[in-house]
């Protein structure tokens, strides 16, 4: 008997729940490290009652909630779960709206960084090598360009040995 009731009951929310998939939903979110915005895009399916109805409601619910979060904790799994949990919850007070499961299907942030932000990363992590050998005075030097910077050697360092196998050298 209580197989008949459960099978009943879980038709009964099957037949009427709805999704609503949201794709490529773009806000701006702070970063903790360095507190600018981030911009984070995500993509979403809503399940739940009329939920196709009330598409602006889980859209507002969806931009409130994830304003709310830092862009380090919506990379984390826990920070994923908080964030569905929050969303069903913040629907049902504010907008009377059902939201029985939210999925993630993709969640992104992209950084907007600046040249210079970049190249003191580089320099930062010493990858960033820059020869300073004086030339000789028979070349002539280069004229710098209009702007009055010089182009940046931005190859890698070269190996300090020698990458072919020694033949008295064990090799893994």
């Amino acid at each position: 008997m209580r197989y008949i009731v459960f099978i009943c009951l879980f038709l009964h929310v099957s037949v009427f729940a709805e999704t609503l998939a949201l794709e490529q939903f773009k806000a701006n979110v702070f970063s903790k490290s360095d507190k600018k915005p981030v911009e984070v895009s995500v993509s979403l399916v809503f399940e739940g009652s009329d939920i196709k109805k009330n598409e602006h409601k889980a859209i507002d619910a969806l931009n409130i909630v994830i304003g709310s979060y830092y862009a380090e904790d919506l990379v984390m799994s826990k920070g994923k779960e908080l964030l569905k949990s929050t969303l069903i919850s913040y629907a049902k007070k504010t907008h009377a709206l059902v939201i029985d499961a939210v999925y993630i299907k993709e969640l992104s942030i992209k950084t907007n960084s600046t040249t210079q932000e970049i190249i003191d990363a580089i320099k930062k992590e010493a990858l960033f090598q820059q020869k300073s050998t004086p030339k000789p005075a028979t070349q002539p030097q280069q004229q710098p360009t209009t702007n009055g910077f010089q182009p940046l050697n931005l190859a890698p360092p070269l190996p300090k040995r020698s990458l072919i196998p020694d033949d008295n050298a064990v090799n893994f």
